[in-house]
């Protein structure tokens, strides 16, 4: 499998018919991205768009990070605000390059320090798992110091 069959695009967007609901999923080709101009409620809303290396993590790192919000996974159904599920996504730990931010979105002044909160918890989980294993690794060096009858 070459390089290529793993990028791709993690997508959030929203249906005017669907409030308090993001849908985020994940494609090899960039949607189409128009302007909110239509009515019609059924009519997908690109919130945002991100290009991924390896897509198939980052799309299992943002359903991880919003597994506490699933209402269909198969659907790809959150119960989220689509700042939240942006931030969620744009906070992955994974090399990507935003290829769309919806501007109502980039208003929020809770977006940015939503993924700054995100990435300090992410900071803080890897710091604590690796001190874990520090610790075991001293505790092994110690244990294979005692002589054995």
């Amino acid at each position: 499998m070459n390089e290529s069959e793993h990028t791709g695009y993690l997508i959030v967007e929203t249906r005017s018919d669907q409030p308090g609901l993001v849908r985020l999923y994940a494609d090899r080709r960039p949607p189409r991205i128009v302007a909110r101009t239509s009515t019609e409620p059924t009519q997908p809303w690109v919130r945002y768009v991100a290009a991924f290396d390896a897509l198939q993590v980052a799309l299992m790192h943002a359903q991880t990070a919003l597994a506490d919000r699933l209402i269909d996974l198969d659907a790809g159904l959150y119960r989220a605000d689509p700042t939240l599920a942006v931030a969620a996504v744009d906070a992955i730990d994974l090399a990507h390059r935003q290829v769309h931010l919806d501007p109502v979105i980039a208003a929020d002044p809770n977006l940015f320090s939503e993924i700054a909160r995100r990435r300090r918890r992410r900071r803080l989980i890897d710091r604590i798992w690796t001190a874990v294993g520090v610790i075991a690794l001293l505790v092994l060096i110690l244990l294979s110091q005692i002589p054995h009858f």
